[in-house]
C-alpha cells in the first residue's frame, strides 16, 4: 500500500471513529494530559483497524468508561460491521442499552458454552430452562449475577452448570437435525421440479445431473 493511500485510510478512520477534533492531541499519559478515556479507546481500536481486518477481537473494549461512553464505543462498533466487518469482542457488565446493540451473543460457565446465539433471544432461552429474567431487568446482569461460578464451588453451583450444559447441548443437536431436515428438504423439492422440467428438454436434463453432482460434492 502507497504512503498515500495509507494516508486516506488514516484519515477514513479517525472520521468514522469520531476523533477529528483530536486528531492532532497527543494520547498523553499520569503526567500529560492528552485523550480523555473514550479518545483513547477508539484509538486503540483505530490502530487495529489500519490493516482493514475483515474480523476485529476486542477484549473489554469498553472497560472502565462510564455508562453513555461506553455506549457510544459500542454504536461505533455496530456501524463499522455494518460495514460488511465482523466485530467479536467480550464485554464486562454491559448496560440494557448497549447489550442490546449486540447481535449475537455467547455465554461461558466455568469454561463451558452454556449459551450461542441471537442476543435478543437469550433471555426466553434461559426462561425455558428455568431461569426467568425479572420484569425490567438488565439481562446482563441477571447473566453475571446467575451464572458467576465461585473459586469454591457449592452443589448446587455444580447441579446448574450440569443443567445449563445439559441444555446447551441438547439445544445444539436439534438446531443440527433441523438444518438437516431444511437440507434434505431442499434437496428433494429442487430435484422434484428439476425432473419435471428435464422431461421437456435435454438441456434440463443436463444441469439436472450437474446439480446433483454439485449437491454429491458439498
Amino acid at each position: 500500500i502507497s504512503g498515500n493511500d495509507l494516508k486516506c485510510r488514516v484519515d477514513k478512520i479517525i472520521d468514522s471513529l469520531g476523533l477529528l477534533k483530536c486528531r492532532k492531541t497527543k494520547i498523553g499519559n499520569q503526567q500529560l494530559k492528552g485523550l480523555s478515556g473514550g479518545e483513547r479507546k477508539r484509538t486503540a481500536i483505530g490502530v487495529e483497524m489500519i490493516t482493514d481486518p475483515q474480523v476485529l477481537f476486542l477484549d473489554e473494549p469498553t472497560s472502565g468508561l462510564d455508562s453513555f461512553t461506553a455506549n457510544k464505543i459500542v454504536g461505533l462498533l455496530v456501524d463499522q460491521s455494518r460495514q460488511g466487518r465482523t466485530i467479536i469482542a467480550t464485554i464486562h457488565q454491559p448496560s440494557s442499552s448497549t447489550f442490546a446493540l449486540f447481535d449475537r451473543l455467547i455465554l461461558l460457565m466455568d469454561g463451558h458454552l452454556i449459551y450461542q446465539g441471537k442476543a435478543d433471544q437469550a433471555a426466553n432461552y434461559f426462561q425455558g430452562l428455568g431461569f426467568k429474567i425479572p420484569t425490567y431487568a438488565n439481562p446482563a446482569d441477571f447473566f453475571l449475577k446467575e451464572f458467576y461460578v465461585p473459586f469454591r464451588k457449592k452443589r448446587e453451583d455444580l447441579e446448574k452448570l450440569d443443567k445449563l450444559i445439559q441444555g446447551y447441548d441438547q439445544n445444539m443437536k436439534l438446531s443440527v437435525e433441523n438444518e438437516d431436515k431444511d437440507s434434505n428438504n431442499y434437496e428433494v423439492i429442487t430435484s422434484e421440479k428439476l425432473k419435471h422440467n428435464a422431461s421437456h428438454s435435454g438441456f434440463c436434463r443436463e444441469f439436472l445431473e450437474i446439480v446433483k453432482r454439485t449437491v454429491k460434492n458439498i
